[in-house]
């Protein structure tokens, strides 16, 4: 079999070695505060984005940094002719360093931009829980994400 058509092999989940975790990076900002503590609403409209990144550290090594990009933005609609107001915005970037028995795996970039984050959800979910809770605001209880469609998606739209 000619060297082109050889399958790299794959890297087991349980090969992955999961150094350290870390905030990167966190904000929170009420910019109503504290005017919006007297009429807060009893459930706001939340929206919640997400992104990941991997880097590899140093080029021919299997060290990798995976940062998971998160913004919790709550607004409050006074009433239909009112702009909405914002509640507050939460920023959080989460990250680990990240590294493998080798670099040449068929399903590396799956570990990282999928199992890893997968692996760093419950910490991130905690954090954006207990930051809105400690700040008096309506708690953010974060549901699954689905690291694996959202891989999928921004693999098609780059391909496009």
């Amino acid at each position: 079999m000619p060297d082109n058509e050889q399958t790299l092999p794959k890297t087991k989940l349980s090969d992955l070695i999961l150094k350290t975790q870390y905030i990167k990076e966190i904000s929170l900002k009420t910019p109503d505060a504290p005017h919006i503590f007297t009429n807060m609403p009893s459930s706001p409209n939340l929206t919640v984005t997400v992104d990941v990144n991997a880097q590899q550290l140093i080029e021919g090594e299997a060290n990798f940094d995976v940062t998971v990009f998160i913004s919790c933005v709550s607004t409050n609609q006074n009433s239909q002719d009112e702009d909405a107001v914002t509640i507050f915005s939460l920023h959080l970037q989460y990250a680990a360093l990240v590294t493998f028995p080798a670099l040449e795996t068929s399903n590396l970039e799956e570990l990282l931009m999928v199992n890893t984050p997968d692996l760093l959800f419950p910490e991130i979910r905690n954090i954006i829980l207990n930051t809105t809770k400690d700040a008096n605001l309506p708690p953010v209880i974060l549901q699954r994400i689905d690291f694996y469609n959202m891989w999928k998606e921004k693999k098609e739209t780059i391909s496009e």
